[in-house]
């Protein structure tokens, strides 16, 4: 018992060193279970054909050396004599061995192959297999009907019937199985239960289901395509928008056409349109969302805002809608570049007449006179609020450069030699990087020829100025060596082959559309992934470049013109001078012509004449008033025109030479048209400001009387109407309180009563402080900032021309008077 234990204690250390038992032979232990199996292999007999023999020491025995022959080897062929004749026998055909062996089938076609069950017993019968996967078709057939009282079995139909009929329907056409209704705008099949052998019918009804929907796709698209090229009312982008469905419904039908061939099982089919499919969802739902857009600007800013969407999604899908989103913007890209003038616009019908982003607030004025309106609204969305600013702006001066300066290159434009490139979208780096080279290089070749222009290097109507697009001549040259050289061109071109149509050429979206679909192509991951900007500055960084460049000539050539051939420093300061009364002889002749009590009476009295100098209204002096216009002309006749040419503004001029001899009498002038027509003008009231006026007492006594001036073209497109509206406001406020400073001016300063004397003082400290804060604080410190920078873009101006260049020492895109 002890030495039992001491063999299986643990603790023990005994044994410690010893080599464990798992290391010794277990042959040489005997077995307590299994007594040794005693065999007599060469007692032992096989009733079988291939048993062996003998003994199994002679039947393993390996051969003897003996049994090899060896020696020298045969001698080869001569290799001296050309087995190579001169004429060489045509080569024979390669055989295809495997057709071969399928014609002679097995070689040994009487052997048996042996189971382990026929192996042991020769009268062993094989034993159908109980799973009815295995039988094939037939057995699940024949399964449904014995259960046809729990599930309908359906009716089986061929299965090459069922899968033409299928292909057709994912293709929206009619079948033998499958029928359109027009009524219920979905297609419907002429067997109801019908399935596939080998397929249940739910499957088979799931599997229909699904191609029926793909079917009412396709024929929604293709019909949308039908009605958008048949409607004489589609916009422009609607159009694009249905040749792309087309061209894709294209590329579907032939690359589906070139697979049906290959086809052989419903799972197949229904492999072959996983990707048709998912794209005409994708598509048909682009086309939902844009079914309510009425212009070209909202059709794309829609699309955008999908693609948008779909950023993080399918990477394919997303590059088909970009593609899309290529064509369907093209419309309005070309508004944009028309607008820009880099495009050519079409004379038959201007941009503002084609309800686009620009408009005019008078469309019957002269094209000198048209005054543009941008309607920010109609900008496409892809477009950033500066940017679209920025394009407006551009035009904008653009058509000044038409209308007032029509020999200016840029002017002209589509003829010179200088190509602007087009709006194109960028969805890669590489693209985006590509677009803004090229922007640069036509920045540069403009400048060029601007800059050429100026000096007077070339001249404009004819060394830079080339066809932007060659037209065909059909005119007959009338020389003979010149009509000689015309046949041979003509007949040269007759011996030439039919050049290829653009139309009839695939597109890009055709291409893409076939690459998607073609399974053999494999997608280059580092492709798929390129990296690539966000789709929300995608446009920003494809046409800014584009933008900017266009936008910093034009402006730099437009500046130049409004303040060196134009005038625009002397009507910015016609404004200064009267509407913000900035003349102190203005203000002053003004004031006393319409409140000093003291001068003779405009106002027509019976049995008086009136003398007609040194008239005023007298207002706060008199009961009736309004006055009427003859008041008005007699009382500020003069008014004008005497503190203009007292001006120091009329002295710059005349240093220049701008106007007449300045040795006239001053009272002589009365009749002289001022710059802008400026004048005394009525101001239309509505009928409550009408009441106001009534009352000579009130405050509002003298909102009727307004300052007239109208901006001479092209100023108008710096001195808007909307611009001019604001200055009148100004003069109208400023009026109230130029009467209010004259009333508290010309009170009484000998009041008996304290009080009396205390408020006037009150009064007139208020009214100065307030004079004082609205011509000092409100107009003069912002005019005198406003000086300031016009005065450093016209010194910024000089120091270009006299450094030769254009565009890059300022940055201005618009002028706000």
């Amino acid at each position: 018992m002890e030495a039992a234990d001491s063999l299986h204690n643990v603790f023990s250390s005994r044994d410690l060193w010893s080599q464990p038992s798992f290391f010794d032979d277990g042959e040489s232990e005997e077995s307590t279970l299994f007594p040794p199996l005693q065999l007599d292999i060469a007692a032992i007999r096989f009733d079988h054909p291939y048993a062996p023999k003998h003994d199994l020491e002679r039947e393993l025995r390996l051969p003897d050396l003996d049994t090899f022959e060896f020696g020298p080897l045969p001698q080869l062929e001569s290799l001296d004599e050309s087995s190579i004749a001169i004429d060489t026998p045509p080569l024979e055909p390669d055989e295809d061995v495997w057709q071969i062996a399928l014609e002679q089938g097995p070689a040994n076609k009487n052997v048996l192959f042996y189971t382990w069950q026929s192996f042991e017993k020769r009268e062993h019968v094989e034993s159908r297999s109980p799973y009815i996967t295995e039988q094939g078709p037939e057995a699940f057939d024949a399964a449904l009907v014995c259960d046809d009282g729990k599930t309908s079995a359906g009716k089986v139909l061929k299965a090459e019937i069922l899968l033409q009929s299928l292909w057709n329907l994912g293709l929206g056409r009619s079948s033998i199985l499958f029928h359109y209704n027009p009524k219920l705008k979905t297609f419907e099949p002429a067997v109801l239960e019908a399935r596939a052998s080998g397929v249940s019918l739910k499957a088979a009804q799931s599997l229909i289901t699904h191609f029926i929907h793909t079917g009412n796709t396709f024929l929604y698209l293709r019909s949308f395509a039908e009605r958008t090229f048949s409607s004489a009312t589609s916009i422009p982008a609607k159009v694009a928008l249905a040749t792309s469905v087309s061209s894709i419904l294209a590329s579907l039908e032939d690359t589906l056409g070139k697979q049906s061939a290959t086809i052989r099982s419903l799972i197949q089919l229904q492999h072959q349109f996983a990707k048709p499919r998912s794209i005409l969802i994708h598509v048909a739902r682009m086309v939902d969302a844009v079914k309510h857009a009425k212009t070209n600007e909202q059709l794309s800013s829609i699309l955008h805002h999908r693609l948008l969407e779909i950023e993080e999604g399918n990477d394919q899908l997303r590059q088909l809608s970009c593609q899309v989103l290529c064509h369907v913007a093209r419309p309005s890209l070309e508004l944009l570049s028309e607008w820009m003038g880099i495009r050519k616009e079409p004379a038959a019908l201007p941009i503002w007449q084609r309800d686009s982003f620009v408009t005019v607030e008078d469309p019957t004025a002269d094209p000198p006179a048209i005054e543009y309106t941008y309607r920010s609204e109609m900008m496409p969305r892809f477009i950033t609020p500066e940017d679209g600013n920025t394009i407006f702006e551009t035009g904008n001066s653009l058509r000044f450069l038409k209308t007032q300066h029509p020999h200016h290159p840029l002017a002209r434009l589509d003829g010179l030699a200088v190509q602007p490139p087009d709006m194109e979208w960028g969805f890669r780096w590489q693209d985006i990087e590509t677009l803004a080279s090229k922007a640069k290089a036509y920045e540069e070749r403009l400048r060029r020829a601007l800059l050429a222009f100026t000096e007077g290097q070339q001249d404009a109507t004819d060394a830079s100025i080339i066809p932007a697009t060659p037209e065909p001549t059909t005119q007959v040259p009338a020389t003979a060596q010149a009509l000689d050289r015309y046949f041979e061109d003509s007949m040269r071109v007759m011996d030439e082959e039919p050049k290829l149509s653009s139309q009839t050429l695939p597109d890009n979206l055709q291409l893409l559309t076939e690459t998607i679909l073609d399974t053999a192509v494999k997608v280059d991951d580092a492709a798929a992934n390129t990296f690539s900007p966000p789709m929300s500055l995608a446009s920003t960084l494809s046409f800014h470049p584009l933008i900017a460049a266009q936008a910093k000539l034009v402006n730099a050539a437009t500046v130049r013109l409004f303040f060196r051939s134009h005038q625009l420093r002397l009507h910015l300061s016609l404004q200064r001078q009267y509407h913000l009364l900035g003349d102190g002889v203005f203000s002053s002749l003004l004031a006393t012509a319409l409140f000093d009590p003291d001068r003779e009476s405009a106002e027509r009295h019976k049995g008086r004449m009136r003398s007609g100098v040194q008239m005023g209204l007298q207002l706060g002096s008199r009961k009736s008033w309004p006055p009427a216009s003859s008041e008005l002309r007699l009382a500020l006749r003069g008014v004008l025109s005497e503190s203009y040419y007292s001006s120091t503004l009329f002295q710059s001029t005349q240093k220049d030479g701008e106007t007449s001899s300045p040795h006239m009498h001053l009272h002589n002038r009365d009749n002289d048209e001022l710059p802008g027509q400026l004048n005394f003008a009525i101001r239309n009231l509505t009928e409550t400001e009408q009441e106001k006026v009534m009352d000579p007492d009130a405050l509002h006594a003298l909102d009727f009387l307004r300052l007239q001036y109208v901006a001479p073209p092209p100023l108008n497109l710096v001195i808007t109407t909307t611009a001019l509206d604001k200055y009148d406001y100004i003069f109208k406020f400023l009026l109230r309180l130029l009467r209010m400073l004259f009333v508290v001016s010309h009170l009484p300063r000998d009041y008996a009563d304290p009080d009396s004397r205390h408020l006037r003082m009150e009064a007139y400290h208020f009214v100065i402080t307030l004079t004082n804060y609205v011509f000092q604080t409100g107009i003069a410190e912002p005019w005198n900032e406003y000086e300031s920078f016009v005065a450093k873009i016209e010194s910024r101006l000089d120091k270009e021309d006299a450094a030769g260049e254009l565009g890059v020492r300022y940055s201005v895109r618009a002028f706000a008077s």
